[in-house]
């Protein structure tokens, strides 16, 4: 999981860890703490930057072992927020700088979550975000996740969500669930060795 905002306090970290606990008990959660990602504005200049380099693959070993991603990014004048871009575009990156790396984000399910204080409940950006990840590849869910209002609902807990809302939770982290598991299961399987065949004959 990644928030699109490096905000303590932030409304989509918030939506983040109610996307974690209805996940509970089915799948291990790892949150990518996005105030501590401290990335230099994307720059071609600094592709020799040992430092730099060395926390872009960082971030691309996160991403590549995991089976599924969950962004919730806020809406800044209609796009992801900077921060997030800023980091897809060091991360997708890595691959042409140093050929020992591929590209860490192909037909990687995504689900995409957005919070706001907006009756959109940042839309605007989802179709942003939804254009970035699928340029660098990832297989993004037709659902997301939009919670309008995000401070009116706000708890010390989290967040008081009305029932529509849990129950379109419910079913989009179910469809993607789904996901998660066909692209972990194909990852163990193009590990395996190929078995040879016993069955065939050559020559007649």
């Amino acid at each position: 999981m990644i928030s699109g905002s490096q905000r303590r306090e932030s409304l989509n970290t918030r939506l983040l860890n109610c996307v974690s606990a209805a996940l509970e008990g089915t799948f291990s959660v790892e949150f990518l703490d996005s105030h501590l990602v401290d990335l230099p504005l994307f720059n071609q200049d600094l592709e020799d930057n040992p430092a730099v380099i060395g926390c872009v693959a960082d971030l691309h070993g996160r991403f590549n072992s995991s089976d599924g991603i969950i962004v919730a990014s806020p809406e800044y004048n209609g796009q992801v927020s900077p921060f997030l871009k800023n980091t897809i575009d060091w991360v997708s990156r890595l691959a042409y700088i140093d050929h020992a790396f591929d590209n860490p984000f192909v037909d990687r399910p995504l689900l995409l979550c957005s919070a706001s204080t907006g009756a959109g409940g940042g839309a605007l950006g989802i179709h942003s975000a939804r254009a970035l990840f699928s340029y660098v590849g990832c297989l993004v869910l037709g659902d997301s996740i939009c919670l309008p209002y995000a401070d009116q609902l706000l708890t010390e807990e989290g967040f008081d969500l009305p029932p529509y809302f849990e129950e379109q939770l419910a079913y989009s982290i179910n469809r993607f669930g789904r996901l998660v598991n066909n692209f972990g299961d194909a990852k163990v399987n193009q590990d395996q060795p190929p078995h040879a065949s016993t069955s065939s004959q050559i020559g007649s």
